[in-house]
This record gives structure tokens, sequence and C-alpha cells, in this order.
């Protein structure tokens, strides 16, 4: 099991906060998360998850990607690029669709967290 010191990274967390973080990654069938999970599973908002994500995809304890909506299915994610590339290059294609896409404001995008071992935060 990986262990992460968080040396102050996650003190915007509450202890009780940072236990349930601990607790919930410990465990074998957490692999992927998104922010608005974890918002909601620690009660902080999207913006604090999200900088916990990235904090611990910084350590090397997941994988951030961007996930890519397209307006065709607004609901299932077309595509992901690595977290940090940057938006996706237009055109763009759509799988879903299998069309091509030339203007960002077809696009809508959030986070996603794959985490490959279980972890412990101390």
């Amino acid at each position: 099991m990986t262990s992460f010191i968080h040396k102050g990274y996650l003190d915007f967390l509450s202890e009780k906060q940072k236990a349930e973080l601990s607790k919930h990654f410990m465990s074998a069938s957490t692999n992927d998360m998104m922010p608005h999970q974890l918002a909601v599973q620690l009660g902080i908002k999207y913006s604090d998850a999200l900088a916990v994500l990235t904090i611990l995809e910084e350590e090397g304890l997941c994988e951030m990607k961007l996930l890519i909506y397209h307006n065709c299915e607004p609901d299932v994610p077309a595509g992901a690029i690595p977290f940090g590339q940057g938006f996706p290059n237009l055109p763009w294609f759509c799988p879903l669709c299998e069309k091509s896409v030339h203007d960002y404001n077809e696009l809508s995008y959030d986070f996603m967290a794959h985490f490959v071992k279980q972890r412990e935060l101390v």
C-alpha cells in the first residue's frame, strides 16, 4: 500500500475529512473518482476537491484526465486527455456522433482521477 505524507498540503481539510479521505482511498474498490463525488463525500467545495485530486496527482498517487463532452451526448464523455495537456486541438473528432467539432462552445469538460493502487494518507 502506498502512503502519502501530506506535509501540510491538505491543511484546508479538517482531521475528520482527512480520515474520511484516507478511509475511502484505502478501499480496494476505489479506482476512479470525479471531483464532485469527492466534494459530496467530504462536504467540501468542488474547487477544494479538485485541489485535493490535483495534489494527489502531483504526488504520483493518481492520474488525472480531462474528460471531453460533446453536445451530441452531453452526459457521456466522448474522450479524455491527460490533465495539464490543455484543451483538445480543433478540429476535434467526436467518436460518438462521428463529426468534426470546430467550435469550443460545442464542448464541455470535467475531471476524472484514476487510482492504480491503494493508498493511505498520513
